[in-house]
Parts: structure tokens; C-alpha cells; sequence
């Protein structure tokens, strides 16, 4: 994803400061802010613009107009139907038991990390392939303050830890069955829903469905179970997902899971 780098209109010196070592970080122009638009840096550069603000956390404005920022999303709906009800379809994929150990290997906006940490009370390492999405998403899960009913899951947004990098390089790096479940979430093949709050995460996400050689790699690497989130139908696409169950959810995602 191409971006430039600014501030708020009004910035502290250490948002200056972090705005600066973003873009050396990011390979990118920083833009002194001053009295200009978004809309003008835009026009200026022809890129996504990337907003240090308030706490140094990031907003990204879209060339078609859209922001992205860290949010909990469908987190907090998921949350709470699972506190009510006891059932959450990607807790049942997983078959996920308090203790145990989960890798997600498609981090995105972290909603389905949370949710297995609040689940297993247990670190989640999340990897993000996009350095852009990676850094709205690590500053979010430090600063974010939970209120109302979602304060009871304040402790899983510090079990969340993010890691920058391609899911099949960090697999291939892991010993043999060192997390209980291993979990991808490639929701842009196929996709039936749309969600205004998810509209500029899809437009800039990194959009690689899982290959076999990745896969071959979690399976490796998990010891029990390897899940995988999709649009409904996605599985007839691909063969090598052939000896992997279904598991059906209310909505128009369903998941693959395969016992190992």
C-alpha cells in the first residue's frame, strides 16, 4: 500500500516526531501539515494519506474517500452474543478451551484475535502482512480503552501481540505442533456481505488467499487444529481443501477446520 505521512492540524511535538521515524519506517515523504487538507495531500502525492494523531495512533484516509482506524468493530456484537449464548461459530471451528494456544495468521483489525484471547485467556500472536494495517492495529490494541459491556474483555487486548511479516515465512520458522490451533481468515475471495465499518480495511487489505504450501506449513505447526474463516462457497474453489470439514455459522461466512 502506497501512503504518505502527516499529522493532525494542531501537533504535538511528538506527534512530529513519531510522524517523522513512521515515514523512514514506511519508505515514505512526511508532510509538514500546517494549514493543508487531506484532500489536497491526496491530490498532491496521488497516494493514501496516513494521520498521526491524538496517543500516536493512525488514521488512514482513502484515495476513494474512506478511513481506517483501530476499532473493535463486530468484536463487541460477537462478544456479547458469546457471552449470552456460550456458542460463537469460530470458537466451535476451533474447538478453543481456556489455556490454549492460538495463532492467527490473517491479524487485520485483531476482532478475531480478541475473540480467541477473551476465549483462552491466552496470548494470541496475530500476523500482519500489510506494515500499514500492522501499525494502526499495534498502537490500537495499547491505547484502545474499552467502556460499558465491553470492559469485561479488557484483558484480551493486551494478550493480542502483534507481528509484521508473511504468514507462510513465520510458519515455516515455528517447531512442529507449537500452537493448539492454527487460524486464517482470506475474506476477499467470494465476498456476499458489505459492511460499511470493514469498507476501507477491504480496500487496502492484502487480499493472497492461503496456498497449499502455507497451509501444509499450519498443519505442521498446529497441534490441533488448523480453521479456516471464508466466504460461503470458497471451498469448492480450491481441492487441496477437499479433507477439511464445514462448520456453518448465522451469516454469510462459514468455517473450514481439519483435525490434526
Amino acid at each position: 500500500m502506497e501512503v504518505v505521512v502527516t499529522t493532525d492540524r494542531k501537533p504535538t511535538p511528538e506527534m512530529r516526531s513519531e510522524g517523522k521515524k513512521l515515514s523512514k519506517e514506511l519508505k515514505t515523504v512526511y508532510v509538514k501539515r500546517r494549514h493543508r487538507t487531506i484532500e489536497s495531500i491526496k491530490k498532491e502525492f496521488g497516494k493514501n494519506v496516513l494521520v498521526v494523531g491524538k496517543d500516536l495512533n493512525l488514521t488512514l484516509h482513502t484515495l476513494n474517500g474512506k478511513k481506517l482506524f483501530f476499532h473493535p468493530g463486530l468484536f463487541k456484537i460477537r462478544l456479547l452474543n458469546y457471552i449470552s449464548t456460550g456458542y460463537e461459530a469460530m470458537i466451535e471451528a476451533m474447538d478453543l478451551k481456556e489455556g490454549e494456544t492460538v495463532l492467527d495468521c490473517n491479524l487485520g483489525l485483531a476482532q478475531d484475535a480478541l475473540l480467541s484471547a477473551f476465549v483462552s485467556k491466552r496470548e494470541v500472536i496475530g500476523i500482519e502482512k500489510e506494515p500499514v494495517i500492522y501499525e494502526i492495529v499495534k498502537r490500537g490494541l495499547k491505547t484502545y480503552k474499552p467502556r460499558g459491556k465491553l470492559k469485561t474483555a479488557e484483558f484480551a487486548f493486551s494478550l493480542v501481540k502483534p507481528f509484521k511479516g508473511d504468514n507462510y515465512q513465520f510458519l515455516k520458522q515455528q517447531p512442529d505442533k507449537s500452537y493448539d490451533v492454527v487460524y486464517f481468515s482470506p475474506m476477499f475471495i467470494k465476498p456476499k456481505w458489505h459492511c460499511d465499518v470493514m469498507a476501507p480495511f477491504r480496500e487496502v487489505a492484502v487480499k493472497d488467499f492461503i496456498s497449499p504450501e502455507t497451509l501444509k506449513e499450519a498443519e505442521r505447526v498446529a497441534r490441533k487444529r488448523v480453521v479456516i474463516k471464508v466466504n460461503k462457497g470458497v471451498k469448492d474453489l480450491f481441492p487441496y481443501l477437499s479433507d477439511y470439514q464445514l462448520k456453518e455459522s448465522s451469516t454469510n461466512v462459514e468455517y473450514l477446520y481439519k483435525i490434526l
